[in-house]
């Protein structure tokens, strides 16, 4: 319940001058002419008049007031548009290697406005004159062919298969040797969501990468490695788990191999260690591709300093990137002294060299000399950099970047072949009082089992199913120890034995880290799997055909025993919870064609169980075979 709210404001300004002259008689007796020409009465409408708009105020927070209150939230400023960021293509017309600096400007055509939209590469790229031919999955002993589906935009494959192993292989063939200079390639993945922040996360499988130096490519001495330390590897994938970039620099001599009835260069990726939670899904692959952001770097603009209290300079190109500002200010003949960012000038002493910017209005002020250094007197004696940019409108459409700005060589061309994502327009105050709403109900620190459970699911860049805190638990104790968590982790896969890997588990335990007491001991595991097999006779109802029957019947089976999908509310299995045969009757009577449930046995991790099944409290169930006969009733010999 909130508290109530008071009315501050309730006395008008005739109520005021009411009760001003009702004190008259009481104070000032001789005083009796109370028409409004009288120059008393006139004062005191003035201070009713002031006292009725410092009374409104009462009722009232103004815009500052509130930004302050956020700052004692824990939120200093407003949120600044933030820029779009998008993956472009380079193309050559000719055969010659061109080297695109980063900080090199493209541009997009605005559809509304008809001015260019530049965008900036964040890094040098050499753009070869190389096309890839053939994309070969080598799983099981044989080849699977994924050109074609690498061409098709509505298409994805799996880079190693459904379930990658070890030593499962990823080929891909290219019309030209990469010993010359560093190849970029862009790999995208299939229903891959887009993380606001970048997180470290640590890769749950382990891939080499190799090139073919010739010979027989069956051999293990025609394949040369790639060496990280030596730079001749660079992966941003993290090993295929999420989009991005992976540089090649070869630096030995490659050869033409027929492979697959292909004479090509090759290069291949090799599980070493298998352990994807979701295996990866291919949507394509781009060559001579580099990240850009929706920007404009403006160097060494100058300003006058006026010598004044209170100077604020205006920059010409808003909203302005946040942590790209810098001022410089020089006096007489030295190179610059560099002032810096403050939120406010209200701990700032008169000789500090502070500065406040808004980034929304590309304003830069100063101080008073009492609350921050005033600059001095010049001319041309301050210089700003900075970066323009932001906004919704930076989120182009695919292929609608197509003009290089800056004279790399006329042989150059660009495209983008994936919407820019990421823009955003600036916070306004109203939306900052939103958040900070919603950050109070946002669980921060793990005290109870559900804040731990809540934080291991929300760990960034995981995606986590499902998760369970057992508190006085300790993974190698049979009795209870106190001041111990243990928290066990669940992935998100479409397999039907979840299982996370290493790195998966140290991933979670470094977020729930951040979050936990002091005096806490945090154990991540991962569940311990009871594998369940039924066999059921069920008899038909009239009309329907016994293979349907017994399909569906098993598949409700492997839904209701699910560790993520299962359970009696479909929100995954219980941990804990045993398998209560005369529920499984249940479920399977409900399926339909099914008359009635004749008989019903069980197996338990492959053995035959007599009875309901008692996992550990850390535990869950995964369906293994179900053996289902449905057969039709026999007739009543005396019906």
């Amino acid at each position: 319940m909130s508290l109530p709210k008071e009315n501050l404001d309730d006395k008008t300004f005739d109520e005021l001058v009411k009760e001003a002259v009702s004190h008259i008689p009481v104070y000032t007796p001789d005083w009796t002419d109370y028409n409004v020409h009288d120059p008393g009465i006139t004062l005191i409408e003035l201070f009713a008049w002031l006292a009725e708009m410092q009374i409104y105020r009462l009722n009232r927070i103004s815009d500052s007031s509130y930004r302050k209150f956020l700052t004692l939230m824990g939120i200093p400023k407003l949120k600044p548009a933030r820029a779009a960021e998008v993956d472009v293509s380079f193309s050559l017309r000719n055969q010659q290697p061109t080297t695109v600096k980063a900080g090199t400007q493209v541009a997009a055509k605005g559809p509304v406005s008809g001015t260019d939209m530049i965008f900036e590469t964040e890094q040098d790229i050499e753009v070869v004159p190389t096309n890839l031919q053939q994309i070969l999955s080598w799983r099981e002993g044989e080849f699977i062919d994924d050109t074609e589906a690498n061409e098709n935009e509505n298409v994805f494959y799996y880079a190693f298969g459904k379930w990658p192993r070890t030593g499962d292989r990823l080929y891909l063939g290219f019309d030209r040797s990469l010993g010359d200079e560093e190849t970029t390639l862009a790999f995208y993945l299939y229903e891959e969501e887009a993380l606001e922040e970048k997180h470290e996360v640590l890769p749950s499988s382990t891939l080499s990468w190799e090139y073919c130096k010739g010979g027989d490519w069956r051999k293990a001495e025609s394949w040369v490695r790639l060496d990280a330390a030596k730079k001749e590897i660079g992966d941003e994938t993290l090993h295929l788990s999420k989009s991005g970039k992976v540089r090649i620099k070869v630096t030995g001599a490659m050869e033409r191999v027929r492979l697959k009835e292909s004479n090509l260069f090759w290069l291949r990726s090799t599980i070493l260690e298998a352990g994807y939670e979701i295996p990866p899904k291919i949507d394509n692959i781009l060559l001579n591709t580099v990240s850009a952001i929706q920007s404009r770097t403006l160097k060494n603009c100058t300003f006058s300093g006026s010598g004044l209290p209170d100077l604020y300079l205006d920059l010409e190109h808003t909203p302005v990137i946040e942590n790209t500002l810098s001022v410089k200010l020089r006096v007489k003949e030295d190179i610059g002294t560099e002032w810096r960012e403050v939120e406010d000038f209200d701990a700032s002493k008169p000789g500090d060299m502070h500065y406040t910017e808004d980034l929304a209005t590309g304003r830069v002020s100063f101080g008073d000399g009492i609350n921050g250094k005033i600059p001095p007197k010049g001319e041309d004696n301050i210089t700003i950099s900075y970066r323009s940019g932001g906004g919704v409108r930076g989120n182009v459409g695919p292929h609608a970047i197509d003009t290089v700005l800056d004279i790399v060589t006329e042989d150059v061309t660009v495209d983008n072949m994936k919407t820019a994502v990421g823009g955003e327009d600036a916070e306004n105050l109203e939306a900052a009082l939103i958040r900070a709403r919603k950050d109070l109900r946002t669980v921060n620190r793990a005290v109870t089992s559900a804040d731990y459970e809540y934080l291991a699911m929300n760990t960034p860049g995981l995606k986590v199913a499902r998760a369970k805190a057992i508190p006085r638990y300790h993974p190698s104790q049979d009795t209870e120890v106190p001041r111990i968590v243990t928290v066990i982790v669940v992935p998100d896969s479409p397999y039907a034995k979840p299982m996370p890997s290493t790195n998966f588990l140290k991933t979670v335990y470094r977020h729930l880290d951040k979050h936990r007491l002091v005096t806490t001991e945090l154990f991540l595991i991962p569940p311990e799997y009871i594998e369940v097999s039924v066999g059921a006779t069920v008899i038909l109802k009239p009309k329907y055909r016994k293979e349907t029957v017994e399909e569906n019947v098993r598949t409700e089976l492997e839904t209701f025993l699910h560790p993520i999908r299962g359970g009696i509310d479909r929100n995954g299995w219980t941990f804990g919870r045993p398998v209560y045969i005369s529920e499984l009757y249940e479920v399977i009577d409900g399926v339909k064609g099914v008359d009635y449930v004749e008989t019903v046995t069980l197996k338990k991790n492959g053995k035959k169980h007599a009875g309901d099944i008692h996992i550990p409290a850390h535990g869950l169930v995964y369906s293994r075979t179900h053996i289902i006969e449905a057969k039709e009733e026999k007739e009543d010999f005396y019906g």
